[in-house]
């Protein structure tokens, strides 16, 4: 969030089709689309406290190569930068996974965000923030730890190739509900070529605790309290602090 994504080849596609059997052509493909009544990422309130919508589309097998499709709406950018109309974020990711040994799993890959819409000049100018990222994740159970490091400047801050966001999570079934917790660290890289400041002052731990319930096979109702310790110099918006206590519902359905 920075301061505050011809005819010759379609017949050998059909007859690489006939000589594949269906089962093993077929890319299995499955996803979610969920309503939030706010929608926090990274600990910091992306809708700005307004309700969100999500969907999310991912292709490809238990273990291998796998792709995964995201678009969310925001309202940070249009009230960060003003004459700016960027309703959407699109996630877009590539990566690799493999289960091994006992209960254990890792996965890694690239993730592009990216956040399409109308930019106008801004003074003094600012960088879109779109963003590349790499990432490697490694899970337990119900442990899991999730490393993204920018390759890009993060979310348009200047200078701040290199700033990485640290994501710890576990979650306990207890009869019907699912108790969640998570620990996240953003640390921001670089020195502003402007002011000289370093980005570290945009840097957080952000908290969360949650809970979660299936209504019926596929569909689940959470409730999700999240805070950070940023800065609200940086993260405040029109009044309004983004990374703040904020208290989410979200509604989720599978497919």
């Amino acid at each position: 969030m920075g301061r505050i994504q011809r005819q010759g080849l379609a017949a050998c596609g059909v007859l690489v089709a006939m000589a594949v059997p269906a089962q093993e052509a077929a890319v299995p493909l499955h996803g979610y689309a969920e309503i939030m009544s706010n929608y926090v990422g990274r600990g910091l309130a992306q809708s700005v406290g307004q309700p969100s919508v999500g969907v999310e589309l991912e292709a490809g097998k238990a273990e291998g190569i796998y792709a995964d499709l995201d678009v969310t709406s925001i309202n940070w950018i249009d009230q960060l930068y003003p004459g700016d109309s960027v309703s959407v974020e699109v996630d877009g990711l590539l990566g690799y996974r493999h289960g091994f040994a006992k209960d254990w799993f890792w996965k890694a890959g690239l993730l592009r965000l990216q956040f399409p819409g109308r930019y106008v000049q801004q003074t003094p100018p600012v960088a879109e923030p779109h963003t590349t990222e790499v990432f490697a994740y490694l899970a337990w159970k119900g442990i899991s730890g999730r490393l993204n490091y920018a390759l890009t400047k993060a979310f348009g801050t200047a200078d701040s190739q290199g700033s990485w966001y640290l994501d710890l999570n576990a979650t306990q079934p207890v009869g019907a509900w699912i108790l969640g917790a998570h620990l996240g660290r953003k640390q921001e890289r670089g020195v502003n070529p402007d002011s000289g400041l370093p980005n570290s002052r945009f840097s957080y731990t952000d908290y969360k605790v949650s809970v979660e319930r299936a209504l019926q096979p596929g569909l689940s109702l959470a409730l999700a309290e999240t805070w950070t310790n940023a800065d609200p110099a940086y993260y405040t918006l029109n009044g309004y602090a983004v990374g703040g206590h904020h208290l989410a519902v979200i509604l989720k359905q599978t497919f």
